[in-house]
């Protein structure tokens, strides 16, 4: 019983988070004047901008979020777990802090970190989709496998036309690339929860064959 309340607490902390990650859905409805075809996400929380605190607070819960998903996986004796618990830490740690310290304060560190968080996420994802290769098609593996690939070319294409001088593809490519890394924290709670399960009925089955 503790353990399904534990999965359930995960899960709802992976929604949440994922949620607060794809708070650029909001800047219709809070009035922002950006054009997120060509600026990019994060000039959303710059401040004078309208609901730049509602954005930033999205973040820092995104980043909050995503650092509590890793602690399940810290522990873990599979090396694969423990690089996804990097991910979700560096991914966290790097959301919260450019919410704290937002684009018109300190463009270089907000850029700076949002980059390692990204790239720590990139990571996190392709490790997840390696370890259900052998699962394809069941759905949540071809879901993670669909994320990893989105995340891996909105990416290049970001860091491409940036080295043409460009802004990084823009709202279009971090619109999608956000969106895949919101559903990747929910796999990965997925992922979570289904090993708690396994390891529940292992335990029931070593206990029912006791002598």
């Amino acid at each position: 019983m503790r353990s399904r309340a534990a999965g359930t607490g995960v899960l709802a902390v992976a929604v949440v988070a994922a949620v607060a990650n794809a708070n650029f859905l909001l800047a219709g409805p809070l009035g922002s004047p950006l054009d997120l075809g060509r600026d990019v996400i994060s000039d959303l929380s710059a401040a004078g901008q309208p609901g730049a605190g509602w954005f930033r607070l999205g973040d820092a819960v995104a980043g909050l979020g995503s650092a509590v998903l890793a602690v399940p996986l810290l522990r873990s004796a599979v090396r694969a777990r423990r690089l996804r618990a990097a991910a979700l830490l560096a991914f966290g740690v790097g959301t919260l802090v450019s919410a704290l310290v937002p684009v018109s304060a300190s463009a270089l560190l907000h850029d700076g970190v949002s980059v390692a968080g990204t790239a720590g996420a990139l990571g996190g994802v392709v490790v997840l989709a390696w370890c259900h290769r052998e699962r394809l098609p069941r759905p949540h593996a071809l879901l993670t496998l669909l994320a990893a690939a989105l995340t891996v070319a909105t990416g290049v294409w970001e860091v491409l036309t940036f080295a043409a001088g460009g802004n990084g593809g823009g709202g279009n490519a971090q619109r999608v690339q956000v969106c895949a890394l919101s559903a990747w924290l929910v796999l990965e709670a997925v992922d979570v929860v289904r090993a708690g399960a396994r390891q529940d009925d292992g335990r029931k089955r070593a206990a029912n064959t006791r002598p």
